[in-house]
């Protein structure tokens, strides 16, 4: 991959200011876990007042046994020093120790808002790469307590205790000589302005490590994946995935090494910086000490003042560069959270709720994908009337899905318009109006919980059980689903639990199907439900496809042609255009690419039996 040279950020639409995320930050602290900012607060004082007793003990020490005081004094001063000293640096350990514990309910409060995002967002936004980019470095930028939103605590400690620490030593320092902390200030502005260079670079070059970790991390995904297992051994598929593993690794290694070398060089240069400032600030102090200006204990005094208040400075910068790469990864966190939904939900209509199906109209309708530039359909003119039963069929990229997810409201037209009842679907609360729709999609979601949890979508104690019954016997699964030990109580899978059972692909169809009839919404969405199916189940499944659903509008997607016989109306899709529509009998009288269509997979059919009557 080519290093990316251009200085503009895609991902970064928020572009909020370091202020303005420090104060996000805060205030959702205090809306989750308040009390962590009182334990920040504590361990910023006490972490200023251990170095200010470190660096006025030695001064202590020497004026006693300068002005040869008794041994008891000095004693005592020594205690009281170090026993404060020693009180603080263990009220410190339980703070730092006690505030990383916190840190974890703050990243459960973040990552319960990315994962809320992810689940409730538009669909159009998970078919967006920009979007899927930003959910990976949202669930990056909480995940762990090493992560940017956890660390940014350890910033704001760190930085306020040197400003703090900053203050009591400049007051120190200014009666010394101002020049002095000028030139500790510019000589450490000069180290921030090159650690600046850094940051620049790690934003302009930011997208190509995010795409190398998405891969690695789809890969890694992958590897682990039960569906997968049987194709990567079948087609030898290990050898090449562990090539793009290796390559997508080598070029994260390369974009580190890159992000190193920089390091390397600001490094060097900081560590020349640190020693002209350090060596000069001691001179100096030799020089008044040698002038008869300072006192031993005074010598001593500065000395570790110059030193904590350069140490102070030098973190105080570099906490500030800090700041701003975690800014980078907070603007990528709320420009996740704030990604533009277009689909209506509280201020839309409500669809009718008398559990009757309605009208659905499609007027002069194209879409066309993000990205692409050719559209999936074009100029769809279409009405379905209420308990209508439609067939789609075409082959493969006709736009038959597409289509369907246009009339369930998962996308909006390009052009035209999609209407549920004589209403634009724009105008309803979108996600009342999924309630109209009971689908079976060719790529599914499947959580691993008990069976009759997964055919309900709901919990145990708010499923009905002979519902559930009726509708896998309906689909044909419940002879099977009986004879298991745990019956619907079964666990799905075997991610989670160890005793999960795992399907068949016609299983699968079975417990989605079943699913779907749980819902019983008004329309139905089956897109190949029969695909996996045996021959018997499929033969069932049409036989009963009437009485399923009587009363409901449905749509069936099939490339089986001869499945289509039991619809009101087959749909066949071209180039994403309706070219051909009516009955079976109507389509096969029309002679067009139904009848030619349908011709060849019948003949299939017709040659094979010939080959078997042969070798009788």
């Amino acid at each position: 991959m080519k290093r990316t040279s251009n200085p503009i950020d895609e991902l970064n639409r928020s572009r909020y200011s370091v202020t303005q995320n420090v104060l996000y930050c805060l205030h959702s602290t205090v809306q989750c876990c308040f009390p962590l900012l009182i334990w920040c607060a504590l361990a910023i004082l006490i972490q200023v007042l251990i170095p200010l007793l470190t660096t006025y003990l030695p001064k202590a020490v020497i004026d006693i046994v300068t002005a040869k005081r008794s041994f008891q004094e000095l004693a005592c001063v020594i205690l009281v020093f170090m026993g404060t000293i020693a009180i603080l640096s263990g009220a410190n350990q339980f703070l730092t120790k006690y505030i990383y514990h916190q840190k974890y309910r703050m990243n459960t409060f973040y990552l319960k808002r990315v994962a809320l995002k992810g689940l409730t967002t538009d669909y159009i936004n998970q078919e967006n790469g920009i979007f899927r980019k930003l959910q990976t470095e949202s669930f990056e930028c909480c995940n762990g307590n090493y992560s940017p939103l956890s660390n940014i605590y350890e910033v704001l400690i760190d930085l306020l205790t040197s400003v703090l620490g900053l203050s009591v030593f400049w007051a120190m320092l200014v009666r010394l000589n101002w020049r002095l902390i000028l030139f500790l200030i510019l000589t450490t502005l000069a180290s921030y302005f090159l650690n600046q260079r850094i940051l620049q670079w790690t934003a302009a070059n930011n997208q190509e490590r995010i795409t190398y970790q998405q891969r690695i991390g789809y890969i890694n995904r992958i590897t682990g994946d039960l569906r997968s297992a049987k194709d990567i051994r079948l087609y030898r598929m290990a050898v090449w995935f562990s090539d793009l593993y290796k390559s997508n690794m080598g070029g994260l290694a390369g974009w580190y090494r890159r992000f190193a070398g920089k390091l390397f060089g600001v490094a060097v240069s900081e560590g020349g910086l640190a020693l002209l400032r350090e060596s000069a600030a001691y001179l100096y102090l030799l020089s008044l000490i040698w002038n008869g200006q300072l006192s031993v204990a005074e010598f001593l005094l500065y000395v570790n003042v110059v030193t904590g208040f350069s140490a102070w400075l030098g973190n105080l910068f570099a906490q500030v560069s800090s700041l701003n790469q975690i800014n980078l990864k907070i603007n990528y966190f709320r420009s996740y959270l704030e990604y533009p939904e277009t689909f209506r939900r509280d201020d839309g209509l409500k669809p009718p709720a008398d559990g009757c199906p309605k009208v659905i109209e499609l007027k002069q309708v194209s879409y066309r994908y993000e990205g692409v530039d050719h559209f999936a359909l074009r100029k769809i003119n279409l009405t379905i009337a209420p308990g209508e039963h439609i067939a789609i069929v075409g082959l493969n990229g006709a736009g038959k899905t597409t289509l369907v997810k246009l009339i369930c409201g998962l996308i909006d037209p390009t052009e035209g318009q999609v209407c549920y009842d004589g209403v634009d679907l724009r105008e309803y609360n979108r996600v009342e109006f999924y309630k109209l729709f009971s689908a079976v999609f060719q790529q599914f979601s499947i959580l691993p919980v008990t069976i009759e949890e997964l055919v309900s979508e709901r919990p145990a104690e708010a499923t009905d059980p002979v519902r559930v019954q009726s509708c896998l016997t309906t689909a044909g699964l419940w002879d099977q689903i009986e004879q298991l030990p745990g019956g619907v109580k079964s666990h799905f899978g075997k991610t989670i639990y160890d005793d999960g059972i795992a399907f068949s692909g016609g299983e699968i169809q079975k417990l989605l199907f079943a699913r779907a009839l749980y819902k019983n919404a008004p329309v139905m969405l089956l897109d190949e439900p029969t695909a996996a199916l045996d021959p018997i189940a499929e033969h069932t499944l049409y036989e009963n496809y009437n009485q399923i659903s009587a009363g409901k509008t449905s749509l069936f997607i099939s490339h089986r042609l001869a499945s289509t016989r039991f619809c009101d109306r087959i749909l066949l899709m071209e180039n994403g255009t309706v070219c051909e529509e009516g009955t079976h009998a109507e389509l096969l009288a029309l002679n067009g690419t139904y009848c030619t269509l349908f011709e060849l997979q019948a003949n299939y059919y017709r040659e094979k039996t010939t080959e078997a009557e042969v070798s009788e």
